[in-house]
């Protein structure tokens, strides 16, 4: 597989990027650099906080460095996305696309300014492509590392991207936010430890055929399987009609 980055949208996006990650550089997943969900450990390169020892709890931003560094053949996220879009109503075969990881590279990347580390799921929705990214930092807002990926996926304007970043910011957990083109939706997803995690679903580019209800249900129910895939775990189906 071939090494992901995230599309640099520009120097106006890269200001703006630069910017928010300035403003909560301090800052924890709540604010005050710990959510009290469990007993983990900072950043995206240590080991395993005794909350993360079942497959069943919520991800931690180390479990996240852990996938981006080998992220393997499939998803390591146990996203059930087949089932999640038969439950928001959303209709066509289910494929799954390629698998990729990525880990800090430079000091002046938004991964390494928030000691992050995300992992990307591609699969093909009936006509359409859909990307599943799952991002986790130690410092700031996972959401904001991801905003020239959202910014190219929805196509929007800079007074959007910037309202956008400040509502990310704002969002409380399991909170479906969707961009002004209905196309891009990310959630701030249970965290073990410290830290912040997310996922920024997005189907098709600048556009879907989905309606904005749709795109946040489905959204909403990928959160809420957000968990680690436990060695020799079989996936999920991978192609459904």
């Amino acid at each position: 597989m071939g090494k992901w980055r995230i599309p640099g949208g520009g120097l106006t996006v890269a200001v703006v990027v630069a910017a928010v990650l300035a403003s909560c550089s301090g800052l924890g997943a709540d604010g005050d650099g710990d959510d009290g969900s469990g007993d983990g450990v900072r950043g995206v390169g240590r080991g395993v906080g005794r909350g993360e020892k079942s497959a069943s709890a919520p991800l931690s931003v180390a479990a996240v460095g852990r996938m981006a560094a080998e992220p393997g053949s499939r998803c390591p996220v146990r996203y059930d996305m087949a089932g999640a879009a038969r439950a928001a109503g959303v209709h066509g075969a289910v494929e799954d696309g390629s698998v990729e990881g990525e880990l800090p590279d430079g000091a002046d990347t938004p991964l390494a300014q928030s000691d992050g580390a995300l992992v990307d799921c591609g699969y093909r929705l009936g006509t359409e492509q859909v990307r599943l990214f799952t991002v986790g930092v130690a410092k700031g807002y996972a959401v904001s590392v991801l905003l020239p990926q959202i910014q190219h996926d929805a196509g929007i304007p800079m007074d959007d991207l910037l309202d956008y970043a400040g509502r990310a910011q704002r969002a409380k957990r399991g909170e479906a936010l969707l961009t002004s083109s209905g196309n891009v939706a990310a959630v701030r997803l249970p965290v073990t430890g410290q830290g912040d995690v997310a996922l920024v679903l997005s189907v098709g580019e600048h556009r879907t055929r989905l309606s904005e209800d749709q795109v946040a249900d489905l959204a909403t129910r990928l959160a809420s399987q957000a968990r680690g895939r436990a060695p020799g775990a079989g996936p999920p189906a991978g192609r459904r009609d």
